[in-house]
């Protein structure tokens, strides 16, 4: 194997809520335990040997981001994902609020970051009524333009909404152009495209060159959260639970 290696912490779905005021109105989200989730996370990893050079959050890191208060716990999530020489990039939920504020919060934007010999693009979709949820054309063309930049850098994608395999249910869990949004991915020549909101989570497959991964909800048991290894454009993804006990 020759090129670029990264490992990588992937987290989604935290809910977390402990300043805001607010109560979550659904029972099986641990709100209260996200950032001792995320502390288990990195244990757990640790264990494993596992050198993480990344920490990728994959938004609704707090679960009701227009409630008083919930700026500090947001501000409480990004400070737990933060480590010493450990990088973080985050996308924004439909539960986080303010997009502008999440970005700053975890101090990083939407666009392309190149990271570790790999390009990152970071994508704040745009929600609508319903929370539908649809990549705009600015995000359309951003694989193609950064691909001709520098061709031949392994892409990874990161969105809140999963984009394959289809998801039977009245709720928008897809991006509206996911479609769409999947082919330029595929032209781009994009390795992973990574993504939360389904709380089940999906397990990591192939479409056509690129790798399709949404990883599960960590504030509901098994309290799942993922490692994903890169060497150079090959994908490896190992999906950990901290259980119960959590």
């Amino acid at each position: 194997m020759t090129g670029p290696s990264l490992d990588v912490l992937v987290l989604s779905d935290l809910h977390y809520v402990r300043e805001a005021d607010h109560v979550c109105p659904i029972e099986q989200r641990k709100c209260a335990l996200g950032v001792t989730l995320v502390e288990r996370a990195f244990g757990c990893l640790r264990e494993r040997g596992v050198d993480v050079g990344l920490v990728v959050v994959l938004g609704d890191a707090v679960d009701n981001g227009e409630a008083d208060g919930a700026d500090r716990d947001l501000a409480a999530v990004a400070g737990a994902v933060r480590r010493p020489g450990i990088l973080v990039l985050a996308v924004p939920g439909n539960h986080d609020g303010s997009t502008a504020r999440f970005y700053r919060t975890f101090g990083c934007s939407p666009g392309h970051h190149e990271i570790g010999g790999y390009r990152f693009l970071l994508f704040a979709d745009a929600i609508g009524p319903g929370h539908v949820t649809t990549r705009p054309q600015e995000g359309i063309d951003l694989p193609g333009k950064v691909a001709r930049v520098q061709p031949g850098m392994p892409l990874v994608a990161l969105q809140h909404n999963p984009l394959h395999p289809a998801i039977e249910s009245d709720y928008p869990f897809l991006l509206t152009n996911a479609a769409e949004v999947l082919s330029v991915y595929q032209d781009a020549g994009a390795i992973l495209s990574l993504s939360g909101h389904y709380h089940p989570g999906q397990a990591h497959c192939q479409v056509g060159q690129v790798s399709c991964y949404t990883v599960p909800a960590l504030c509901e048991e098994p309290f799942c959260f993922a490692h994903v290894r890169l060497r150079g454009r090959e994908v490896a993804v190992w999906e950990g639970a901290l259980g119960a006990q959590a």
